[in-house]
């Protein structure tokens, strides 16, 4: 599939340009104001919040399935349409597609409790890899994900090590990786470098469904402390790298800065932006 170009950079601005690919769904954009009617409100809702109006997948969920209800707000109910996710590809290398979300896809700690946790060991990992990935794809998507063997080495300045390698069909990135211009997120000095904003292909804005279970949204009255306005409307989302401290989780801010020293693992307010590598061979079916 030729149409998976590899990251490019806008000369200009610096702005990376991905090709992107439409894969799995999960509930994401918010219904609500005159779209939200009475056929959606008083559908039939499964015991996962979810159900079909006029053939379309609507999920409805409370404060009680939030990680963090302060956004939530009074509603009783909040109700997300099912779509289609969109994955950028961080590199084609002819036979496979890495891809991540070009949003902040959900809400989770990365461990459900505050203990120096490795990758290997963390709830975020389990989840990944069990619940989204049976939720978001369907059986003949599974069919394209591809095992990855994920390298969870020492990364310099930083940490020791994060635990063995471990063998993941989903994953959430490494500070190194998100150091990879390859990838999209340039850092090695580039002769046009010394005029654009480094951190600018970090940022990452959380779906509708993502704020409401949880994840912060950057506000102008929260600038001071990010330091730059284009932090908002964007949120923090988690690496799976360890930092100085182990019960600390690695994370990128609002502003696209990695913060060094991490936050607790046990943290709501953060992100999920999960990374998986897709077969070719078996996506033309599949993307019919």
């Amino acid at each position: 599939m030729d149409n998976f170009a590899n990251p490019s950079y806008d000369r200009i601005t610096g702005e990376a340009i991905w090709s992107s690919i439409s894969f799995g769904s999960y509930p994401q954009t918010e219904v609500k104001g005159s779209s939200l009617v009475a056929e959606i409100k008083e559908a039939e809702y499964d015991e996962n919040g979810d159900a079909l109006a006029d053939g379309i997948k609507y999920r409805r969920i409370s404060k009680d399935d939030t990680e963090f209800a302060g956004y939530f707000g009074d509603s009783h109910f909040r109700y997300f349409k099912w779509e289609k996710i969109n994955w950028r590809v961080l590199w084609n290398d002819g036979t496979t597609l890495f891809v991540m979300p070009d949003k902040g896809i959900d809400c989770k700690a990365y461990n459900d409790a505050i203990i120096s946790i490795t990758w290997e060991e963390c709830t975020m990992r389990k989840w990944l890899n069990n619940d989204f990935y049976n939720m978001a794809f369907s059986r003949d998507e599974q069919k394209a994900i591809i095992t990855s063997k994920v390298q969870n080495g020492p990364v310099p300045k930083y940490m020791s090590g994060n635990g063995n390698n471990t063998e993941d069909k989903l994953y959430l990135l490494s500070i190194p990786e998100l150091r990879n211009p390859a990838y999209g997120f340039w850092e090695e000095k580039m002769y046009w470098e010394h005029k654009k904003d480094k951190k600018l292909n970090r940022r990452m804005k959380p779906s509708d469904y993502a704020h409401a279970r949880g994840a912060a949204i950057c506000t102008r009255k929260d600038t001071a402390a990010l330091v730059t306005k284009a932090s908002i409307g964007n949120c923090s989302w988690w690496l799976r790298s360890r930092c100085s401290n182990t019960n600390y989780g690695a994370e990128v801010n609002a502003s696209g800065g990695i913060f060094s020293v991490g936050y607790y693992t046990r943290i709501f307010e953060n992100a999920v932006v999960p990374v998986m590598h897709l077969d070719l061979k078996e996506l033309p079916d599949i993307l019919k």
